[in-house]
């Protein structure tokens, strides 16, 4: 039997999925055209006191002299690429400017690796491990590669407490495989959520630059 409504309501939700992925796009695109270390316009740190937004950090810089072995072992530092005395300079020069610009820190989410929770310490005091946010640089593009960058985008895609900020500490291949874009190490990408595994980036900040952002 013909149901006009029920044709109705599927020809809407196929908009609203066309409708999202579009918006995806243009989320994507306006990412990439920001160069890395700029902000997207003069007042990021107005936006970031703000709050309502999502900091991705790439972990600090590290030594690459003492490169991960394969295989790692996440529960000891000796086997991974660490940080560098330049990165826990770099971590704590972040955690300096979020206090400058009396940023609300919520929730501080942090890959396994000892090089990401050892930025988000020096940065904000405290970590929360979380697989969602795992190297991803050797993985299979399998199943399981495919559920953890759903996992990701919907964390960038997740608003925080109203004014408050949400802090993820991960490594490049990851958010390369989220966004699509590169940083550099110790960067930061500011991303206002839209919910629905959506994000807009409006801001990159390099570690040193954290000293010049100011608020009104």
């Amino acid at each position: 039997m013909y149901e006009p409504q029920r044709v109705t309501r599927v020809l809407l939700d196929k908009m609203v999925s066309r409708r999202a992925r579009a918006l995806a796009v243009v989320s994507i695109a306006a990412a990439l055209a920001l160069p890395s270390g700029q902000a997207a316009d003069s007042g990021l740190g107005d936006q970031l006191r703000r709050g309502d937004v999502v900091l991705v950090i790439r972990h600090a810089a590290t030594d690459f002299s003492k490169p991960d072995q394969d295989p790692v072992d996440l529960k000891d530092c000796r086997t991974q690429r660490n940080l560098s005395a330049d990165g826990r300079r770099d971590a704590s020069r972040i955690g300096q400017g979020a206090q400058r610009l009396q940023l609300r820190i919520g929730a501080v989410l942090s890959s396994p690796f000892c090089r990401t929770r050892e930025t988000a310490r020096l940065a904000f005091g405290r970590a929360t491990v979380s697989p969602t946010l795992l190297n991803t640089v050797t993985a299979d593009h399998d199943a399981a590669w495919r559920r953890q960058i759903r996992a990701a985008r919907r964390l960038l895609g997740t608003k925080p407490r109203p004014g408050w900020v949400t802090v993820l500490v991960t490594h490049g291949s990851v958010v390369g495989d989220v966004t699509g874009l590169t940083l550099e190490e110790g960067e930061t990408l500011v991303f206002r959520p839209l919910g629905d595994s959506r994000f807009r980036l409006v801001g990159r900040i390099l570690p040193r630059a954290w000293a010049a952002l100011h608020s009104g």
